[in-house]
């Protein structure tokens, strides 16, 4: 169960990073 969220918040990080990276590209 905690893993699901764990997995989850890092997925958000990533997505953000990702969204960052692109706008810093851009």
């Amino acid at each position: 169960h905690c893993s699901f969220y764990i997995n989850v918040i890092r997925k958000a990080e990533l997505a953000q990073e990702l969204g960052l990276s692109q706008r810093q590209i851009k």
